[in-house]
């Protein structure tokens, strides 16, 4: 099967729930203007699939409604959307998303739940992600330890991850969580190896494996996602995207 190009959408630490974006004053609790904004961006750029890379939530305690009203925005995203958990929104025994369990498993959208990491194939198999999910954000915890070999069949292959990057440097990691080095980048051998925890827009690409932090919807300086054209001539391209938020939630 040839590759063909495809156009991704690359967005994490949303962080709905924290009330921390512009505007927050005006921002009812269940907002989802960061995530709308997102799906704007999604559209106007005729992306294949988004990619919400950990964060999606700021903290356990949000309710159903604002779960509810979430994966709604996601399910209506052009294409697919896929999703792994972050430090702010571990996947543990009193995980939101356990607790709210039957809006996720509603939800179309792609969600991995699994500790030790799973691969999803998508858009009839021209792309496949491995992700894996977050119980603990702890030193024990390698983001990108266990991922599989990238697939025999010709198809275009993806890894998230959301954690710390360090280089490869042990002194930089020292007592630090979640770590992300070089040298587990570059082992991926992937197409592309989308991240976050970071809400700078940052290139960690190593051993010829293109590697981003994409920004956040709210971050500092201002609202940041990624689009990410893979294209089977020209290899990989990232460009960041400014994100608008609204002064006020419209509704």
């Amino acid at each position: 099967m040839a590759r063909r190009p495809l156009r991704l959408l690359h967005t994490s630490d949303v962080h709905l729930g924290a009330h921390g974006y512009h505007g927050a004053a005006t921002h009812h609790r269940h907002c989802v203007c960061p995530l709308r904004a997102v799906d704007t961006i999604a559209r106007d750029h005729g992306v294949d699939g988004v990619l919400v890379v950990g964060d999606l939530f700021d903290h356990a305690r949000v309710d159903e409604t604002l779960v509810g009203r979430a994966f709604e925005v996601l399910d209506a995203m052009p294409g697919f959307s896929a999703l792994i958990v972050g430090n702010h929104d571990v996947h543990d025994d009193t995980s939101l998303y356990r607790r709210h369990g039957h809006v996720v498993e509603r939800s179309e959208t792609v969600f991995f739940d699994e500790l030790h990491g799973s691969t999803n194939h998508l858009l009839d198999g021209e792309l496949v992600l491995w992700g894996r999910a977050m119980d603990e954000h702890s030193q024990r915890y390698r983001p990108l330890h266990g991922v599989v070999d990238r697939p025999e069949h010709d198809a275009w292959y993806v890894v998230l991850g959301h954690g710390l990057h360090i280089g490869d440097d042990p002194i930089d990691g020292a007592g630090r969580s979640s770590l992300i080095t070089a040298a587990d980048i570059a082992a991926t051998a992937a197409d592309y190896v989308a991240l976050g925890h970071h809400h700078v827009l940052t290139d960690v690409s190593a051993g010829g494996v293109p590697a981003f932090y994409c920004g956040a919807p709210s971050g500092y300086p201002g609202g940041q996602a990624l689009v990410v054209d893979l294209h089977p001539e020209r290899g990989v391209r990232v460009t960041p995207v400014p994100v608008q938020l609204p002064d006020a939630c419209p509704d």
